[in-house]
This record gives structure tokens, sequence and C-alpha cells, in this order.
């Protein structure tokens, strides 16, 4: 989380000094829009000269800087023209190259200071709107952010890093009411990384990550959306929010790790990707996803040639609330890993005859429910303060989704419970519980015919998973279909499977 917010800042900045598009405009007012825009971001400006020549204005010599909780970064940009055009926009024509610096110390641990060059290739900005809301449109050919300098706790290290987009286009708007909404996508965003090992010893890191068809959308609170806010929990506790959403199409990615005989090998792409964060004083929510995974390491710790992995999809979601409370809130939490399947040199070893079905397996997971938690998520403080053994105190949990299907076998299923927390007795310290959840299993028996064949698993061993969804389940409809309602009755500790009372 950290680190994340020092990249927010840092592309922040960039967006701040190069940005998008209807009444008029000034080139002074131009200039004092971004001025006022960099106060509420956090951020500080200094001019090493301004001068004014009609509708053309230049400014010289722009340090500039920002601080977070941990982070800091700072830079200056040579020079930027604000033209007036004549049709009540400005054009903005900034210096090609520019260098900036970026340093985290998080408490306890060791400080890091990167140098970045930002070099732009061909940037075309125009500023339009009002004085009170400026749009600003741009285009460029390409933008390179490139990794000058390393210095970890005071040693220098070798590292050859660069950020590459092309044909980039975008817009953000600043309103007056210190909120920002902004846009831009790029035909590839390419991440190339080399470093040696310090020191003058033998290992090297390669890595190259290849995105294509980038998009980037993002709205909310100026200082929240630059990174320029320290106290993240008092700004939510203001109205504060954010929310961000990045998709890309195809990408590939590539890692080589190589000291002496120890080496590894990662050869991977996606088909496409996708990554939302919103955040206010209601709810904090986190959804990432990627279709058409396919994996394939190698290396000196893995006991075969290569292993090769391939997912339909993968998603993962969760929500929570920001903020302690003493009233119930709303929480969720999703996990999708859809046809998932294995190099077949992993089954050689497990089922050398193919005696097991190989097809892809899946799992989803989603649940949902109410809770109020005992703390403020992004105040460590709070966080520390509690010394209950459970974070929050959950009062209701839907399963609205579950699913597992692999080697020839599906669980199904889903429910509903409520929870009492006024009674940690009839069940030893867990919230009474009170509800019902249906489960449907299918090819079972057939699995475990199949694993006592294949002498994996003992006859025993097998009659006594039998006897056990003997209890639990029921014949459904089918062949090879076992079905379970388990009922839970808080107020008198009653469990039952399908009618039949087991505790």
């Amino acid at each position: 989380m950290k680190h994340c917010k020092t990249l927010c800042a840092t592309a922040a900045l960039f967006v701040a000094f190069g940005g998008p598009a209807s009444a008029d405009v000034t080139s002074a007012e131009v200039w004092e829009a971004w001025q006022s825009a960099a106060e509420e971001m956090g951020q500080t400006f200094t001019a090493g000269s301004e001068s004014q020549d009609g509708g053309t204005l230049t400014v010289t010599d722009l340090q500039f800087g920002m601080e977070t909780t941990d982070a800091s970064a700072s830079g200056t940009i040579p020079e930027i023209v604000f033209t007036e055009q004549g049709d009540g926009t400005v054009a903005i024509d900034m210096s090609p190259s520019y260098d900036m610096t970026v340093t985290v110390a998080p408490e306890g641990a060791e400080e890091v200071e990167v140098g970045v060059n930002i070099a732009t290739d061909g940037l075309d900005m125009v500023a339009s709107g009002t004085p009170d809301a400026v749009s600003y449109d741009y285009v460029a050919a390409g933008m390179t952010a490139s990794v000058t300098e390393l210095v970890v706790d005071g040693e220098s290290l070798e590292l050859d890093t660069t950020v590459e987009l092309s044909d980039l286009a975008g817009s953000y708007t600043v309103g007056g009411d210190s909120d920002m909404a902004s846009q831009f996508t790029a035909a590839s965003m390419v991440l190339m990384l080399h470093m040696d090992e310090p020191d003058g010893g033998d290992g090297t890191v390669d890595a190259t990550f290849d995105f294509a068809d980038l998009s980037v959308k993002s709205d909310g609170s100026l200082a929240m959306m630059a990174g320029g806010v320290k106290e993240l929990a008092a700004a939510l506790g203001e109205g504060m929010s954010s929310q961000t959403s990045v998709s890309h199409g195809a990408a590939t990615y590539l890692v080589d790790f190589q000291d002496g005989s120890d080496m590894f090998h990662l050869d991977g792409s996606t088909d496409s990707g996708l990554l939302e964060i919103a955040l206010s004083a209601d709810s904090f929510s986190y959804d990432i996803g990627n279709t058409g995974l396919d994996f394939t390491v190698s290396g000196s710790e893995i006991p075969l040639p290569q292993v090769a992995v391939q997912m339909g999809e993968f998603g993962f979601g969760l929500m929570l609330p920001p903020s302690a409370s003493e009233e119930p809130q709303d929480f969720s939490f999703g996990l999708t890993m859809a046809d998932l399947s294995i190099d077949e040199q992993i089954w050689g070893m497990i089922d050398p005859q193919g005696q097991l079905p190989h097809d892809p397996a899946t799992l989803i997971l989603d649940v949902a429910g109410q809770a109020n938690f005992l703390f403020d998520l992004f105040d460590p403080e709070s966080a520390g303060m509690v010394e209950a053994d459970m974070p929050a105190e959950i009062h209701a949990l839907d399963i609205e989704e579950l699913r597992l299907a692999a080697v020839g076998t599906e669980l199904t299923g889903g429910g509903s419970f409520t929870f009492d927390m006024d009674d940690m007795e009839t069940f030893d310290g867990v919230p009474a519980p009170t509800g019902t959840l249906n489960l449907r299993l299918t090819g079972a028996n057939a699995l475990l015919d199949t694993l006592v064949s294949m002498n994996l698993l003992p006859e025993d061993q097998a009659m006594g998973a039998r006897m056990m969804m003997g209890l639990f389940a029921r014949p459904g409809d089918g062949e090879d279909v076992l079905v379970s309602e388990i009922e839970i009755d808080g107020a008198t500790g009653a469990i039952t499977a399908n009618g039949q009372r087991i505790q």
C-alpha cells in the first residue's frame, strides 16, 4: 500500500505537468489554475521566472514537490509556455524532458531514493473551459520514464528500468469543487528491468512486461487522486473519495533470474486484465481480474523441466467499510479461478495411467454480509488498539455462490446465516449462527472408486468417506448425485442435515 501511494503520487505529478478540452480561458488563467490545483493536491510550485508577452506566458525552472506520510517527490521542469490560440483555448508546450526524485522512507524500514527522467515525444496539450473548471486534452506519440539512480539506505545500486507508453491520448478536468475527472489511453505500455547483483556478484534479473490497449479512468477528490493526502482516515471523514479503473488487452510477461547454477524463468501471457479501486467514507472496494492466463515456469528449484498452467479466468474482489462503526455495515468477498489446467507432465506424476479426468478445474466463491469492524482500515493506530480476537463483529453472512469442480466432481451450494453476537456460549466462543446451507455434490462415489483402484486411497478410508457423506447427504436426482440441507438453530444449538439432527 505504501509503495502504491508513491507510484500514484508520481503518476499524478506527470499528469499535472502534462495533461486533457468549452468557454474562454487566457494563458494567465490556465497558469493560475495549475497553481491552485497543485495546492489542492498538496504540491508546491516555485517558478524561477514568469514573463508575459501578449497572449504568451513563459514559466522557467519550475520546481515542484509533494510529500505524503512516508514518501516525497520533487523535480524541476526547465520551461513551460502557455500560448493563447485565439479561439478561447490555450496551447501548453513543455520541455520534452525533465528529472525528478522520489524518496520512500517508511518508519522502521530502509530509505529508498529513486531518480527518474520523464521524456515525452510529440506532446500536444490544449487547455479550455472556464477559469473555475479548466479541461486539458493531450496526445503524444510516446512517453518514457527511466530510472536514472537508485539509492537504498545510502548504498547506490545499478538498476536499468524504463516504462514506455506509445500513442497516448487523454483528458482531465479540474473543477472548482476540488474534484478531478481524468481518462487516458495508450496503444501499449512496456516495462523493462535489468538489475545486476550488488558488490560485483554474478546474479542478474531481467524482466519485460508488455501491455496492449491500456485504458485508465479515474475521478474523485483532487488531493486523494494525486496521492497528496497524509492522513487518509481523516480525509475520508471529511468526505473525500476516489475511484480508478485500469484495463488492458493482451499482455505478455517475461522474467529471467540467473546466479551461478541457480536460475528461474517465467514466460506468461493474458488476454485481458482489469483493476478497479474505489474509496469513500462508506466503503473500500478492490477488484482485479484477468482472462486467458497462460504461464510457464522453470528453474533450478523446480523438479520438472518446466511447469505450465493455464486459466480461463481469474478474479478477486473485496469490499469493506473503511471505518469502525457501532452499526453493521456491508462487506463482500469474491474469488474466481475458472478453467484451471496444469501441464500433462504433472498429471503424469499423479495419474500415469490416465484414470482420472483431466478436465480443467474451477473454484468460485462469492459471499456477502454485514459486520461492524472494530478499527479504521487506514489508521494504523486504530488497528493497533484492537485487542479482541476478532477484528469485526459479524451479523449476517450470505453464501451467494459456491462452486468447486475438479477430477470429475462438482460441489455447488449457497446459503444464508445470521449471527447473535450476544450469544457466545452455545457454540463455544462463536457467535450463535442461525440459517441454512444447501449443497449438491456430483461424481464423488466415482472418484472414490477410481482412487481405490489406483491404490491412492485404502478401501477402509473410502468406506469411511462414504459413511460420512451418508450422514450429511441424501441421494439426489441423477446418478452419483448427493444433496444436503444443513440447518442451524442458534437459539437451541441444534444442527440438522436433511431433517435429521446431528447435534
